[in-house]
């Protein structure tokens, strides 16, 4: 086990140099991160304080290697940073891990006092005043993609006037088909030749087959775990599995991926086993949720209340879908090349619509939530369409308004009248579809 006063010896030296008040923050986040480390085993998975632990890992190579950290957004292929050696810190997973440090208002006005207009998202308004409040780590350069977000670009472009680096951008094709794998395919060649010459690293092929593999391990565990999610007595929750982020996009192509989803996978299955041996079965009334985007990083509990305190179970989120092939490792740019392209999140909008009817089969859900934060267009205009073709195959969908990263932005009473009216209605639902079975066994037939 990490002492605390061994983080602090690690942290010090360079935080020190960095920023007073990083420094406190990050002093308090390794004093939560040391409370779950010892926190009873009983209450939580432990695998679950294995993700803290590699999440600080790697948190402590991003501020220590200013020369061999990358600021990156969302899918930028991590596999290619970890193969030659560098530190991928992603803007979106700053915001979100400040925002815990309850550090999202500080940001947002230091965006808004530089000219950031105040109707995008809030995960990069945040981390571009976090940018500017020099809190995040320094770093070498910068790489964006053009996929999920138009923000990506402007956000990282930003950034520039901060850092004094370049801006990698990478143009991820809408269309799924043979040239535009070649197309990204060749950016990512050339991706990796702008960091060889900037970083001085070079792409050596048995690193590279490295991360490779461990992209694949990863993959392949995730899959074990959305199996194992279907058993009615696994005990994961769905507002735990929603952070998964940081390991699966982030760190995924890395050992400490590999570490995290493996613990995972193998206490899933032991506590299931005992679950069954102990025949605890799962209520009969449990509602199931199948969870569509993200959730509030800040210090809100409202999601572990509902599955704790209300007869809910988000057993599978539209983010831990694992939506892409095994990769090549002897066609490593074309299978990342793929990898981007195949994503539901990425082209039409037909795609990600039959991936979550997908999964609300799989899972058997009662019904569908998505948390629709402000700023976010892309999800937004999206949202009466995944309404409309839920409804058509019998699911009720909830679109709850909120904000990922702005807690002004979130109305503990409105989500408590809107969730507590929208599972009345599910248990209304249930009730009567129940109520002609229960005649007949009144009847004696």
């Amino acid at each position: 086990m990490i002492s605390i006063r061994k983080c602090k010896e690690w942290a010090e030296p360079f935080l020190r140099r960095i920023s007073p008040i990083l420094f406190r923050e990050l002093l308090r986040f390794m004093r939560i991160y040391h409370f779950f480390c010892r926190g009873n085993k009983k209450k939580e998975l432990v695998s679950l304080r294995v993700q803290t632990r590699v999440g600080v890992r790697h948190l402590y190579n991003v501020y220590a290697n200013p020369k061999r950290t990358i600021w990156t957004t969302m899918f930028v292929p991590s596999e290619i940073l970890f193969a030659m050696g560098l530190y991928p810190f992603c803007l979106e997973i700053g915001a979100a891990l400040f925002a815990g440090l309850g550090q999202s208002s500080k940001g947002l006005l230091e965006a808004e006092s530089y000219g950031v207009p105040t109707d995008i998202c809030s995960f990069h308004r945040s981390a571009i005043g976090h940018a500017f409040r020099n809190l995040f780590p320094r770093n070498i350069l910068q790489a964006a993609t053009t996929t999920l977000c138009d923000n990506n670009t402007k956000t990282t472009k930003i950034c520039e006037t901060v850092t004094g680096k370049e801006t990698i951008v990478i143009d991820v094709p809408y269309e799924e088909d043979d040239y535009s794998v070649s197309y990204l395919a060749k950016q990512l060649e050339d991706f990796t030749k702008r960091l060889e010459e900037v970083t001085g690293r070079k792409m050596r092929q048995e690193s590279f087959e490295r991360a490779i593999k461990y992209s694949n391990q990863t993959r392949a565990k995730m899959l074990e775990i959305n199996e194992l999610r279907k058993d009615p007595y696994c005990p994961l929750p769905g507002s735990k599995a929603l952070g998964f982020m940081f390991p699966a996009y982030l760190l995924i192509g890395s050992e400490l991926s590999v570490e995290f989803f493996s613990s995972l996978a193998a206490e899933l299955r032991e506590k299931i086993e005992e679950n069954k041996k102990a025949n605890r079965t799962p209520p009969k009334d449990l509602i199931k949720i199948l969870w569509l985007e993200l959730k509030p990083y800040f210090n809100i509990d409202f999601l572990t209340k509902l599955e704790e305190e209300q007869g809910v179970k988000i057993v599978f989120e539209e983010t831990n879908y694992v939506y892409w092939d095994k990769l090549d490792p002897q066609k490593p740019y074309e299978s990342l090349a793929k990898k981007l392209i195949t994503s539901h999140y990425n082209g039409p909008l037909e795609r990600r619509i039959e991936v979550t009817k997908m999964l609300a089969r799989e899972y058997k859900v009662d019904a569908v939530i998505v948390f629709s934060s402000w700023g976010c267009r892309r999800n937004n205009a999206a949202v009466p369409a995944l309404k409309r073709e839920f409804n058509k195959i019998g699911y009720p969908l909830l679109s709850l308004d909120g904000d990922c990263v702005d807690d002004h932005n979130y109305m503990p009473g409105q989500f408590s009248t809107r969730i507590e009216g929208f599972l009345e209605m599910l248990r209304g639902r249930r009730v009567t579809a129940d109520l002609p079975k229960r005649e007949v066994c009144e009847a004696g037939v």
